[in-house]
């Protein structure tokens, strides 16, 4: 099974360019975290440490030992507190543009910008601010048809974030922070990151590559924070690679 978790903001639906292809492959499992998509929207806050174990919840309920966990983002953030408090439960783990926690004010800011505009509910503004953040100039500028589709997609979301949704998201964020404990992670690991993701640096992901012992460093090279989307062929490559590499599965 390969436990899909999408980041701030997002619901199941951000896989959609490439659950298909991980489903070949495995058994995907693609959830709504709380507060997003057709989850509950609890009125507490809680944290990624919460969200790894409603992971582990769900495996259990799904009778499920042992899983791949492929976090994005926020995804990422859970990912590394499940692989730390259920090693046991882990076969892979793959962090896609995510970063480590702790006091950073560029984020900060971005999160309470990002929590406004979903609650002033103003769709332009919404869409606009994720275009900025996820792409680089470059690839807005050449791939206009993929942002309209990105647009459109957003637009007809059945499950559109809320409030009280982003509200946790964000919660989850800012009080992330695994500095410290990464060296507890001895599941084998993937970590990529677009080379101009504004988002979660680069210099971010360098971290996580320094601190988790025997991990792999992917970077996409000219691409910014939604490579699963902005690059999804070489996202694929080198994501299902590293699977099929700790399944037996081959290269």
């Amino acid at each position: 099974p390969l436990v899909l978790v999408h980041g701030f903001g997002q619901d199941s639906s951000a896989w959609v360019d490439v659950a298909d292809s991980y489903a070949r492959f495995f058994r995907v499992i693609n959830v709504d975290l709380r507060g997003g998509g057709q989850s509950e929207v609890p009125d507490q806050s809680y944290t990624a440490q919460d969200l790894a174990t409603d992971i582990v919840n769900l495996a259990d309920v799904l009778d499920v030992e042992r899983i791949h966990f492929c976090g994005f983002s926020l995804g990422g953030a859970i990912g590394m507190e499940f692989a730390i408090r259920y090693p046991e439960r882990l076969t892979s783990l793959s962090l896609h543009s995510t970063w480590e926690g702790g006091p950073c004010p560029s984020m900060k800011r971005w999160i309470e910008v990002r929590s406004r505009l979903i609650a002033a509910n103003d769709p332009v503004t919404n869409i606009g601010t994720r275009i900025v953040s996820f792409f680089s100039p470059e690839f807005v500028n050449a791939n206009e048809d993929r942002i309209e589709l990105f647009i459109q997609r957003a637009r007809d979301n059945p499950y559109p974030m809320t409030p009280d949704g982003i509200k946790g998201h964000a919660e989850a964020c800012l009080t992330h922070d695994v500095r410290g404990r990464l060296d507890a992670i001895r599941t084998p690991t993937l970590i990529t990151c677009g080379s101009m993701d504004r988002s979660t640096l680069p210099s971010q992901s360098r971290y996580l590559h320094e601190n988790i012992a025997d991990s792999e460093l992917i970077f996409i090279d000219g691409d910014g924070h939604f490579t699963p989307f902005s690059s999804t062929a070489e996202y694929l490559s080198i994501s299902l690679g590293f699977l099929m590499k700790h399944t037996g599965g081959g290269a």
